[in-house]
């Protein structure tokens, strides 16, 4: 996949440029642009750069990055004919017309000037400026502002849009009016240490001089020589498909499995997401499965653990019981059982199941949201979870970035569209969910109960011991010592083969952590169903569903990010 830049431009409209020279403008503007392309160099990648089409700052960027071979996107507030009406007539409206045919896309947002009664309500007007900067702010990686300086002017002006990018962690190269000021880096990743949210008055500045530092620094544009997602090894499916069966036995043997469905501790093989582009579906489908198969590996892998290493105790304590002419049978069996262990381990180990599954479910679970978010025009370039992986933020915005602006105007029939597939993606997460809290619940008490039983037959077998030893003394009964020395070797068996196997089943249940599993689960649906419920009832307004959209991205992500941290603190280890 091709290495790509999104540049965002937001600037001044002929009045508000005054007098400054147009061919001069012009000019700083070609050697901004070509610091980016030599910026650019080592990525060996395409720009492409999105305003919105306005007469002015945005027309000049738009010709100078056409001289350069770069893309053009646009967004526009209103549908293009009443876009037009902020034009001068003639040329004007023509040139207009001109950048939206050569714009590789172009997305109309549904914005309105005039009230019900069809007066024109300049609050109106300013709310769709407004929304088209956001989406511009949601479309770019580095934002250049050609900007006098001055405080906002209104919603959706040029003030705004850079004041909103700074908050935003968003790098901004801001371009004065005046001549003589050389053009300035604004961005709070010049400093060494996050230092708190900054406004355009607080925020680092630094030359052009710092460009690669700056282009270096964003997920995915370094290419091959950035982080990576990381995937396993050359399938050995011979090899690992025996180790999903461990976990497979323990779902059925407690019964926790509710029908079909995942019965994962994480969120894996979830119903297909709304349909996607046919890359980022690819994409999706390679990393679901690569994390389905390393949690199966995984998961396998430390249950079988568990169980081995208590059948290794039990083989050591059977030699109490059976003949001597067994023991070098025994100690063969032990030892084949701490061998199988060790080689699960060092196998996982070696091939990273635990590594893989984490970092390829955060990859998978951001494309699932992405197909969507892209179509209501974010690209979520900056909104990771606190635990994504570098690799995971890379790849999501390398595929991100290939998906671009949505070529879309903006219909109320549209925007129903939009709202089906988010109740659909948000009916399938529940649904996930709610079987997921179903099958962990089951599973841990189970468990729970199963250990409840082990330890209690402890108890029983040495109660039982001590009273017929009691009944011996008290009746005179005569006591065979060689029958009591039997039974008494069987009931050290019995009271260490026990524990034994319900310390196994509470390690199983801590590393499979099924109860936190459950309460996560159970605690995201019930989010869930609340989100579900008012996109149901509420208008498919487009601001509305890009809010509610984004909420489900943050449940989704805070829950994933939950996930992340219990499991990346319980890698595959041997038993103890």
């Amino acid at each position: 996949m091709t290495t790509q830049l999104r540049i965002g431009v937001t600037g001044h409209r002929p009045a508000l440029l005054g007098e400054t020279d147009p061919d001069l403008l012009q000019a700083r503007v070609a050697a901004v642009f070509a610091a980016v392309d030599h910026a650019m160099a080592p990525f060996d990648g395409r720009v492409t750069l999105i305003s919105c089409a306005a007469a002015g700052a945005d027309r000049l960027a738009a010709a100078v990055g056409e001289q350069r071979g770069w893309a053009h996107e646009a967004i526009l507030p209103f549908p293009a004919d009443d876009y037009a009406r902020d034009f001068a007539g003639g040329p004007d409206v023509e040139a207009f017309r001109h950048g939206l045919a050569t714009a590789q896309r172009v997305f109309a947002l549904d914005g309105v000037r005039d009230d019900a009664s069809g007066e024109t309500d300049p609050r109106r007007g300013a709310r769709a400026y407004e929304r088209a900067g956001r989406v511009l702010l949601a479309q770019c990686d580095l934002l250049v502002g050609i900007w006098n300086g001055g405080p906002p002017g209104g919603p959706g002006g040029t003030g705004q849009v850079i004041a909103e990018a700074v908050i935003a962690g968003l790098p901004v190269i801001h371009l004065a009016l005046a001549a003589d000021e050389a053009p300035t880096i604004l961005w709070s990743g010049l400093n060494a240490h996050a230092l708190g949210e900054d406004t355009v008055d607080t925020v680092a500045r630094a030359g052009l001089d710092r460009l690669p530092e700056v282009l270096a620094a964003l997920p995915g544009l370094r290419g091959a020589d950035g982080p990576q997602v990381a995937s396993a090894p050359p399938s050995r499916a011979w090899l690992e498909a025996p180790l999903a069966w461990p976990y497979r036995m323990l779902l059925w043997l407690t019964r926790a499995r509710a029908g079909r469905g995942s019965a994962s501790a994480t969120p894996a093989a979830h119903p297909a997401p709304p349909p996607l582009a046919a890359d980022l579906a690819e994409r999706f489908a390679t990393a679901d499965r690569a994390a389905s198969a390393a949690a199966a590996a995984y998961r396998g892998a430390y249950v079988a653990n568990f169980v081995l290493a208590a059948a290794a105790v039990l083989v050591s304590l059977s030699g109490l019981v059976l003949p001597m002419a067994a023991k070098p049978l025994l100690l063969a069996g032990e030892i084949a059982l701490i061998a199988a262990i060790l080689t699960v381990t060092g196998l996982g180990t070696r091939r990273g199941w635990h590594q893989v599954w984490i970092e390829q479910r955060q990859l998978a679970e951001r494309l699932r949201c992405l197909g969507l978010a892209a179509r209501l025009g974010d690209l979520g370039l900056r909104g990771h979870g606190a635990g994504t992986r570098p690799g995971v933020q890379a790849e999501a915005c390398v595929a991100a970035r290939a998906l671009g602006l949505p070529a879309q105007t903006v219909t109320p029939a549209w925007l129903a569209a939009m709202r089906d597939e988010l109740l659909a993606l948000t009916a399938d997460q529940r649904g996930y969910f709610a079987r997921e809290a179903r099958t962990m619940h089951r599973l841990d008490h189970a468990l729970h109960r199963a250990g409840v039983i082990l330890f209690s037959a402890t108890a029983a077998v040495c109660v039982a011991f001590l009273g017929y030893e009691a009944w011996l003394g008290l009746t005179g009964h005569p006591v065979d010592e060689e029958h009591l020395h039997h039974l008494a070797l069987w009931v050290t068996l019995l009271t260490a083969a026990f524990p034994t196997l319900g310390a196994a089943l509470h390690g199983i249940r801590m590393q499979g952590d099924f109860a936190g599993a459950a309460e996560r689960s159970h605690a995201v649906d019930a989010q869930l169903a609340g989100l579900e419920r008012a996109i149901r009832d509420e208008p498919p307004g487009f601001d509305t569903l890009v809010v509610r959209m984004r909420r489900v991205m943050a449940l989704l992500t805070e829950d994933l990010d939950s996930w992340t941290y219990t499991y990346q603190g319980r890698p595959l280890v041997l038993p103890g």
